[in-house]
């Protein structure tokens, strides 16, 4: 007996926003354009999950702070920028008297 999956049968893996995850972003700062995807190939062959962005800069998830500042020692000629998401979400439409317009601070 065999178990077939069409695409259809199998849902499809919801990706987690890059503003929810850890990540170090990696951009070329002038005539280093090419270190890059240099980056990029090196860090996938590590098994790091890595995204490109529009703008040429690559995102790194899941990182600890030493693992990205040991990434930014590898490459020191791009420029790097380690994001953290809140640690505390707020709703949106919930409003503290601290914070409010009508409350003057």
């Amino acid at each position: 007996m065999y178990d077939c999956f069409y695409p259809d049968d199998v849902p499809a893996r919801q990706p987690v926003p890059s503003l929810h995850r850890r990540c170090l972003r990696l951009s070329a700062c002038r005539g280093a354009e090419s270190q890059v995807p240099r980056a990029e190939s090196a860090l996938r062959a590590l098994g790091f999950a890595v995204e490109r962005r529009q703008d040429g800069s690559l995102l790194v998830f899941d990182l600890s702070v030493h693992t990205a500042l040991s990434l930014q020692q590898r490459w020191p000629e791009l420029i790097g920028q380690f994001e953290i998401p809140p640690l505390c979400r707020s709703h949106p439409n919930i409003i503290s008297r601290t914070n409010s317009p009508a409350s003057g601070h």
